[in-house]
């Protein structure tokens, strides 16, 4: 069962009572990332999501970490470009439990200068970690690529310069900016009824402050550059990507279509034939990124340098051929593989809390896998095809790369996109 209420102060929770399990996810969510921070901001959204598991006015770090463990729950929290996110997983017979430490976190956090040193360097030692997994990196470069000198190409977890910057007064100043009642989400999946969630968090969360929720800060036109950054590894790793949708456009649901069967699985396009028939790659897959008012596709590939030519060669020809290779047979074959992944993770509590979290964020009401299979059964081989054409038109790729690249490949790279 399904319940959404809106306090006075305009944070939304939004719950799916589940009587027959044993536990309860529950996530607050604030419209508020990376791309909202001002540029000597670069990562402090990250960094305080860092900051919150540091210590409260009640709780130490270490006795967070133990009140979790002894309950034997998960609580954790992710910051993307756009939103920022605070969730537990625990039995039911803890969750006030949870709830007050939680509430601790998001109210009470000291932010102490001695803990913001210590964690500095522990966000330090994080990038540098990014750094080294250049599968990875790759997806950002492709964002730089898109997005010059814009928010969303900005790299969540920010710069060694800006981390080593961070103060407790700019974490004090971001947080009564951006972490406003209008901005919250709390979603909730599991044997937790719906009043109880309103009755733990109405109350304690009304102590933030008001305001409005983000707008968009950047010209809804991709200004694509090609990026490449030389690295000592034994794989070239590609991202191709170009425009694509935001996540209020009615044809999204095609898009999930066209990128399953693009590279979301195991019998799509790409993986057939760079894997399975030509055995170029290891790893490759298509994805798509949804914002408030822009969105790409990114295609990914990891192979080595001297399969470049061939590597290409083949993705082009598969995006230049959907018009011939998209069936109805395909187009049904990824209408299973959908419906089947959406029930799936219905199993999960965890799933359904951030499934209820975006809808309310995304699309302003609750999708229910109901709804969703029903709108991925009206999409069309008509639909799919010319949403196709229009996406992955080769002549609005970006490209992104790190690895050995030398001079002749980039050379073959500018050639192979203009031909």
């Amino acid at each position: 069962m399904y319940q959404k209420t809106v306090l006075p102060n305009g944070i939304r929770i939004i719950t799916e009572y589940i009587p027959y399990v044993h536990s309860v996810s529950l996530g607050v969510w604030f419209e508020v990332g990376s791309r909202d921070e001002e540029p000597t901001e670069l990562g402090l959204s990250h960094f305080i999501e860092h900051m919150m598991f540091k210590g409260t006015e009640r709780f130490s770090a270490r006795e967070i970490a133990e009140i979790m463990d002894r309950c034997g729950g998960h609580l954790n929290a992710f910051t993307s470009k756009e939103h920022t996110c605070y969730y537990f997983r625990v039995l039911d017979e803890h969750f006030s439990t949870a709830a007050e430490v939680l509430q601790q976190m998001l109210l009470h956090s000291r932010f102490e200068p001695s803990e913001i040193d210590k964690e500095r360097n522990v966000v330090l030692e994080e990038l540098n970690m990014y750094e080294d997994t250049p599968d990875e990196l790759v997806h950002d470069l492709l964002c730089e690529a898109l997005w010059p000198n814009h928010p969303l190409g900005r790299n969540v977890l920010g710069t060694q310069e800006t981390i080593s910057s961070f103060s407790q007064n700019m974490i004090l100043s971001f947080l009564e900016r951006n972490y406003t009642t209008e901005r919250i989400v709390i979603a909730s999946a599991g044997s937790i009824p719906h009043e109880r969630i309103v009755e733990e968090f109405a109350s304690s969360l009304s102590a933030l402050p008001s305001g409005a929720l983000p707008t968009a800060n950047y010209s809804r036109d991709l200004g694509g550059q090609d990026l490449f950054r030389a690295k000592d590894t034994e794989q070239i790793h590609l991202c191709i990507g170009g425009p694509a949708l935001s996540r209020d456009d009615e044809r999204k649901y095609i898009l999930y279509l066209l990128d399953t069967i693009i590279g979301g699985g195991v019998s799509s396009f790409l993986f057939q034939e760079l894997r399975e028939e030509r055995a170029l790659v290891y790893n490759t897959y298509s994805y798509n990124s949804f914002f408030r008012d822009s969105g790409c596709f990114g295609i990914y590939s990891g192979f080595s340098p001297k399969h470049w030519d061939e590597v290409f060669s083949v993705i082009r020809t598969q995006l230049g051929s959907i018009d011939r290779l998209i069936t109805d047979d395909v187009v049904q074959r990824a209408k299973g593989q959908l419906k089947g992944s959406v029930l799936l993770s219905l199993e999960s509590t965890n799933n359904r809390m951030i499934r209820l979290a975006r809808g309310e964020m995304d699309f302003g009401h609750i999708v229910t896998p109901e709804e969703f299979i029903r709108e991925i059964e009206q999409v069309s081989k008509e639909d799919v095809i010319e949403l196709g054409l229009e996406v992955y038109d080769p002549a609005k790729w970006t490209i992104a790369a790190i690895g050995p690249i030398d001079s002749n490949i980039w050379r073959d790279i500018q050639c192979q996109k203009i031909c």
